[in-house]
């Protein structure tokens, strides 16, 4: 009598014990089998090739992850993760916003849907390029020429690219355009970064705006060709684009070309900087993004080893330098992590 009893306690002893701690958390939610498509750059291109060292080291650290990289680029990458048509893909701050924002000249309207799972991956800097004879160092001086009534003349990139908007917004800051280049007696050469390279060599401009990674080759190339300088940018300027379109502000302490980078470069410049980071659509599931984000996180030694421009991604700052709104999924592995309050 006195066994049946007892048994009989303990057994209601443990279903209240169970029904206190709750559901066991572990078997709470289980992920599936998934497919992902990570849309990337050009088939070859460094993006699509450091996209498919990440997709492999995911896929084998949770085999019930599939990822597929697929071709894209900066444009249209995060058009095509916010209407669902594929579910990662890489990204540039300053173009992620203005495609979330629907900001004009790229967008048409917005993306809302496009979410980040972190940064940063890659980092690339604005170079403003000017002939030692120009007799300035700072693009507020060369703003200051234009607005003297000074010709010059100045390569600039391709209109219907990405660079042009994020060079424009920094001239507009300084109070000028490209129309009051041209009316004060000025000429833009749009062109690509290799023509760049030769009108500035062969002195058909004195002043170049780039938008290129450390050390950019074709900002070598020409300041070994012709004596030159790097243009520094204010940290108000910095500061300014940082808010309006998600690149690094001067708090990061990564505004900076470091001095010696390039021929004659004495002293650290300080210019606008974006950054690479990854994106996600919302409709993806929260238990997959928290899965990829801690596998980034938790991995970061093979992660670092996959590509150079992999490198900048910290875990303790992934959440940081992002242009659009986290993934609730990989905001829940940075909370927990202790990285994000």
């Amino acid at each position: 009598m006195q066994s049946t009893f007892f048994k009989t306690m303990v057994v209601l002893a443990l279903a209240v014990g169970l029904a206190v701690a709750g559901p066991n958390p572990s078997r709470a939610e289980e992920l599936s089998p998934t497919t992902l498509s990570w849309v990337a750059g050009g088939v070859g291109g460094g993006w699509y090739v450091q996209a498919g060292g990440i997709a492999s080291l995911i896929s084998e650290k949770e085999p019930k992850l599939t990822l597929k990289v697929v071709p894209g680029g900066g444009l249209v990458n995060p058009v095509r993760v916010s209407n669902g048509k594929d579910d990662l893909g890489w990204g540039i701050t300053f173009v992620d916003k203005m495609a979330f924002s629907g900001m004009a000249p790229l967008f048409e309207k917005p993306n809302p849907n496009v979410r980040s799972l972190g940064g940063i991956f890659g980092t690339y800097y604005v170079h403003f390029v000017a002939a030692k004879d120009q007799g300035v160092q700072t693009v507020a001086d060369m703003a200051a020429m234009v607005k003297g009534g000074k010709a010059i003349k100045v390569a600039m990139p391709m209109k219907g690219t990405s660079d042009l908007p994020l060079i424009e917004n920094i001239l507009k800051f300084y109070g000028i355009s490209m129309d009051d280049i041209d009316r004060a007696g000025g000429k833009v050469f749009q062109a690509n970064y290799a023509d760049m390279v030769s009108l500035y060599k062969d002195r058909h401009v004195d002043f170049v705006c780039t938008h290129l990674a450390l050390p950019a080759s074709a900002v070598t190339e020409m300041l070994v060709s012709r004596s030159g300088a790097l243009l520094a940018l204010s940290d108000a300027c910095i500061d300014t684009l940082a808010k309006d379109l998600g690149t690094l502000p001067t708090s990061s302490g990564k505004q900076i070309i470091p001095k010696g980078t390039y021929e004659g470069q004495t002293g650290d410049t300080a210019t606008v900087v974006s950054t690479g980071e990854l994106l996600i659509g919302s409709h993806v599931p929260d238990l997959v993004a928290y899965t990829i984000t801690k596998i980034l996180c938790q991995q970061v030694v093979d992660l670092h080893k996959i590509n150079n421009a992999n490198q900048t991604f910290i875990p303790e700052k992934g959440w940081v330098n992002v242009a659009v709104p986290l993934h609730p999924g990989a905001e829940k592995y940075y909370k927990e992590a202790g990285y994000k309050k």
